[in-house]
């Protein structure tokens, strides 16, 4: 009795322990989390003074293109038109997590998320504040070209799955289409992947779906002939790039250089 009584008793103190090590490590982690979070001062004048504005854009063959060695692009003529224009040494960082990239910006790491967003409501505009706003087309579904894999309307995707980035906004959407036709969709969120890797991966046939913007979607009809991307999946939708709220100097020279 006694030998199974100091078992319990050490069972009991053993599991206090455990659960006391697991709640500092969580405690730890908030913290950090918050820590990493934690908002800057960076407007023009600390820009100006360090001498370097820094853009992030994701890393994708939409964007940058290989040329005698030198990385071609949308975001990296913004560099050169804001270099020359602002006498600023401007530098891109290519990010593609989503929830680091606001990080990021957030401890400014960065200074301009300089490539398209969708607008929604996931977007703490108390922190953050759109750039160049603008109405694009539709988001698109990307699938195969066959039988199995063609959808002709919304209803068609019940029960299918439909494979999105981490952290990715459209997922907003989908939920919100659920919600419309009153069946089932399926989201399976990728920790990995970006969206140009998932679009590989559906041509491959190791994904059914995933979604893309009306940018990209010219981008990859013509670099995936045997992909369907002509299904629209919502309305025109508003896009943007993003800035610190604390960095409203910043966001006007900007309107003035742009």
């Amino acid at each position: 009795m006694k030998i199974r009584r100091r078992t319990f008793i050490y069972l009991g103190l053993l599991a206090l322990v455990l659960g006391a090590m697991l709640y500092l490590s969580q405690l730890r982690s908030q913290r950090h989390e918050q820590s990493a979070l934690t908002e800057v001062v960076r407007d023009y004048p600390e820009i100006a003074h360090e001498g370097v504005l820094r853009l992030l854009a994701p890393y994708n063959a939409h964007s940058y293109e290989g040329e005698s060695q030198q990385m071609m692009g949308s975001v990296y003529r913004l560099a050169q038109e804001l270099d020359s224009r602002t006498g600023l040494k401007v530098e891109v960082v290519l990010e593609n997590g989503q929830d680091r990239s606001l990080r990021m910006l957030l401890s400014g790491e960065v200074d301009l998320i300089a490539s398209p967003r969708v607008r929604t409501t996931d977007i703490d505009t108390l922190r953050y504040q759109w750039v160049q706003d603008r109405t694009s087309g539709p988001i698109y579904l990307v699938g195969r070209k066959d039988s199995l894999s063609t959808v002709s309307s919304h209803l068609d995707l019940a029960g299918r799955v439909i494979t999105l980035p981490k952290a990715s906004a459209l997922r907003l959407f989908v939920d919100h289409l659920q919600e419309e036709i009153g069946e089932g969709i399926s989201i399976e969120l990728d920790p990995l992947y970006s969206t140009e890797q998932l679009i590989i991966l559906v041509a491959s046939g190791k994904r059914d779906y995933t979604l893309c913007t009306s940018q990209e979607a010219e981008y990859y009809r013509q670099k995936f002939p045997d992909l369907d991307i002509t299904f629209p999946m919502s309305y025109s939708l508003r896009e943007g790039w993003l800035a610190r709220r604390s960095s409203p100097v910043l966001v006007d020279s900007l309107k003035v250089w742009l």
